[in-house]
């Protein structure tokens, strides 16, 4: 464990350490290893509990936890939660995402969040990304250090299998808490922990060390697939601030290099992932589209349009009123809501003629079956 505590230090580079601290076996012996190990003199340790009030126990876990802290003479913060959206993203996803934002309000850049996930919790999450068909990046499973909002978040376990960490804890006493919950086979993780676990690693006995093996070679696959994206949209001529992809110039790489880059730039936008199907969606009814049309692709949080040989991928569009009518007598600024100002232009050549707008003009949008008459011309065409 010696080396486990030299490497938390490394990794924490004189920031304040905060435990995640559920209270269960794993976050405790984290917590009583760092408060029994000698730390530099500027480090701070820190535990934070997050109480989500899904169980009815939820109150006396939170005290269990402040005890803990107290005899073991850390800081100790607990913050209670709303689990919100349970219906949409399901009980162990909203459970996460109120907690990861409570995490993240909490620290600043000058803090360095711990969690306890060790070596089985991340073959299980190779094994649950396996049956999502995930890429590389989602076979990663979980990395040993990301970002929450500003603050670095390190899991110094993932190589620290389950059977070290019940050893310690039994080792120095401690007396965690079993949430029941963590018993209900109806959710993915218990169904893989207790279900199918067992027969896996009665057959092959490394399985964990193995699987967590898989996931280190998947994460620095998908370092060189980011690499080759980066390379390949610099040739492409974007940059980190360019908004949209040249689509003929895509569509020169490679079908595997081409779906790369996409899922590379729609990274760089911060955007949810699209699904295998949704992706070819892209190629086949966007970038493969005749270029006078204006086909979309939509998914959780996005949209993917083109204008021309321009492929834009963004979020949403605000929704506008197609009913919507103004009514136009003056050349003055027209504001037509959702931030969209109208501005006349003056033109020696071509345009409307002034007279028809002071007369009185209509903007609306298009409801179906207008036709124009182009300037120099004598028939009306279909709009």
């Amino acid at each position: 464990m010696i080396s486990l505590i030299d490497e938390i230090i490394r990794l924490a580079s004189g920031r304040n350490i905060w435990v995640a601290y559920s209270g269960g076996v794993d976050s405790h012996m984290l917590l009583h290893l760092l408060a029994t190990a000698e730390l530099p003199d500027s480090t701070i340790l820190h535990a934070i509990h997050i109480d989500h009030g899904l169980h009815p126990n939820s109150a006396e876990w939170s005290q269990h936890c402040a005890d803990i802290a107290a005899e073991l003479n850390i800081l100790f913060h607990c913050v209670k939660v709303n689990v919100n959206d349970i219906e949409t993203l399901g009980m162990e996803a909203a459970a996460r995402a109120a907690r990861y934002q409570a995490l993240q309000q909490a620290l600043t850049d000058d803090d360095v969040l711990l969690t306890a996930q060790h070596q089985q919790d991340q073959a299980e999450t190779l094994l649950l990304q396996l049956l999502r068909g995930a890429g590389p990046k989602g076979l990663s499973a979980m990395a040993e250090q990301s970002q929450l909002g500003v603050t670095v978040l390190i899991r110094p376990m993932l190589n620290t299998s389950q059977s070290d960490i019940l050893s310690y804890a039994h080792q120095h006493q401690l007396q965690w808490i079993d949430d029941p919950s963590n018993l209900e086979t109806r959710w993915n993780r218990n169904y893989i922990r207790h279900t199918l676990w067992p027969d896996i690693s009665e057959r092959w006995p490394s399985a964990a060390k193995t699987l967590s093996r898989s996931a280190q070679h998947c994460a620095e696959a998908s370092e060189l697939m980011a690499e080759l994206a980066q390379q390949d949209l610099a040739n492409l001529g974007v940059k980190n601030n360019s908004q949209s992809l040249t689509i003929s110039k895509l569509l020169m790489l490679s079908p595997a290099r081409y779906r790369n880059v996409l899922r590379y730039f729609i990274e760089l936008q911060q955007l949810p992932l699209p699904s295998t199907t949704c992706l070819q969606k892209v190629i086949d009814e966007v970038c493969l589209a005749k270029q006078d049309s204006m086909p979309v692709v939509c998914w959780d949080g996005v949209e993917v349009r083109r204008y021309q040989d321009q492929l834009y991928i963004m979020p949403p569009l605000e929704k506008h009123d197609v009913n919507q009518v103004v009514e136009i007598d003056s050349l003055g600024d027209v504001n037509l809501g959702d931030s969209r100002i109208l501005t006349w232009k003056k033109s020696t050549e071509y345009g409307i003629n002034q007279n028809i707008i002071t007369n009185g003009l209509t903007v609306r949008f298009r409801q179906g079956g207008e036709k124009i008459q182009l300037q120099g011309q004598t028939q009306h065409k279909t709009l």
